[in-house]
């Protein structure tokens, strides 16, 4: 997968741009406040409909400006797609593939895949577990357009559940209608549940080989899936639906005193461990950085093994991060194989050999030179 071209208008700093970067590495370096991030953001934003740095789409607006548009051609699998996002200051946005508007945004996930690795992104180890459940649903999202809709309806399905359980406090008659829901809930959240053991079961293969490389054999990665349910990796879809099913009951009246749901794929959780020690909890900085960085590369191959092809990976200010040993093995791993885009204020801690071969951008006040 490649990004041809890029096209921005009222992005962020830029007024116009036309950004048409090289098939492998792709450094973008400048002083700090140019506009590099904003750039990353960008790709991103083509590729997902969302900011990784902002919930609202109006801090994405260039100052004083009305609307913006981010526009792409993109190559997948030989084939070229047109990608284009406007959105409007009233908060309008329309999300177009191939010139064709699309009314679900399940629909035109995917067709950019990327993948994302910035110093916020250490919070996958280090964070809550929100942040946990949103790097896996991001990542399944773009390799499942049927997963995509499965969680868009499931939090619909939860958001409703709660205002129930609220209301049975006050009144107790409308106990009655839980039945309803929980049945939505769970013929949603157990097919939710065993994509994300499927794709886990991967995921944590990859990461492992990763991170034994990276230390040179010497640290074992494990992730564990922390389900709120009795849900095992190994259930049939049914048994995971029982399992919900009984937790649900179990749970009832606890439910209704908080007026929240209690289980489900929305309180599920991943835990790292490095030679059985929990990495959040006991590892050093440079282990949780290692755990990441493994991470986001088994993120690649993973994408690889599933759609045939790699996605194009952003790493936004995170060479700073990672120590020579760590960044050396990062770009070498992706140089030859995958799109990249590299921010940084300046090349000097880059081997020279690597710059030599990849594309070089200097960002100035939101332009390219």
């Amino acid at each position: 997968m490649r990004l041809n071209t890029l096209n921005l208008l009222n992005f962020r700093n830029y007024t116009t741009l036309t950004f048409k970067p090289g098939e492998g590495l792709n450094f973008l370096f400048g002083f700090n406040a140019q506009g590099k991030t904003n750039l990353v953001e960008s790709i991103y934003f083509l590729a997902t409909a969302r900011s990784y740095r902002s919930n609202r789409d109006q801090d994405l607006l260039r100052w004083e400006s009305q609307y913006f548009k981010v526009h792409g051609l993109i190559t997948n699998r030989s084939r070229q797609t047109e990608l284009e996002i406007d959105y409007q200051e009233n908060g309008k946005k329309t999300v177009k593939l191939s010139g064709v508007k699309q009314s679900r945004l399940p629909d035109y996930l995917g067709s950019l895949s990327v993948v994302l690795f910035s110093p916020e992104e250490l919070a996958i180890v280090k964070g809550s577990p929100r942040e946990r459940r949103r790097f896996l649903d991001m990542q399944i999202s773009q390799l499942s357009k049927s997963y995509a809709f499965l969680l868009i309806q499931y939090y619909k399905i939860l958001s409703q559940r709660n205002m129930l359980l609220k209301s049975c406090r006050e009144k107790p008659q409308n106990k009655g209608q839980l039945e309803v829901w929980d049945s939505q809930l769970i013929a949603n959240g157990s097919k939710i549940l065993a994509k994300r053991f499927e794709i886990i079961k991967k995921l944590a293969f990859l990461a492992r080989s990763s991170h034994r490389k990276i230390a040179a054999g010497k640290e074992n990665l494990e992730i564990k899936y922390l389900c709120s349910l009795q849900a095992k990796p190994d259930m049939a879809l049914e048994e995971i639906e029982n399992s919900f099913r009984v937790k649900l009951e179990e749970l009832r009246q606890e439910e209704i005193g908080r007026g929240l749901t209690l289980a489900g794929p929305h309180r599920d959780d991943l835990v790292f461990y490095l030679n059985g020690s929990d990495v959040k909890s006991f590892g050093s900085q440079g282990q949780q950085r290692s755990t990441a960085l493994s991470l986001k590369l088994a993120e690649l191959e993973l994408h690889y093994a599933v759609s045939g092809d790699y996605p194009v990976l952003l790493l936004d200010d995170v060479l700073s991060e990672l120590d020579s040993l760590r960044r050396h093995y990062l770009l070498a791993s992706v140089q030859d194989k995958v799109q990249t885009f590299i921010t940084a204020t300046n090349l000097e801690h880059i081997d020279q050999r690597i710059i030599a071969d990849a594309k070089v951008f200097m960002v100035d006040a939101g332009k390219l030179k």
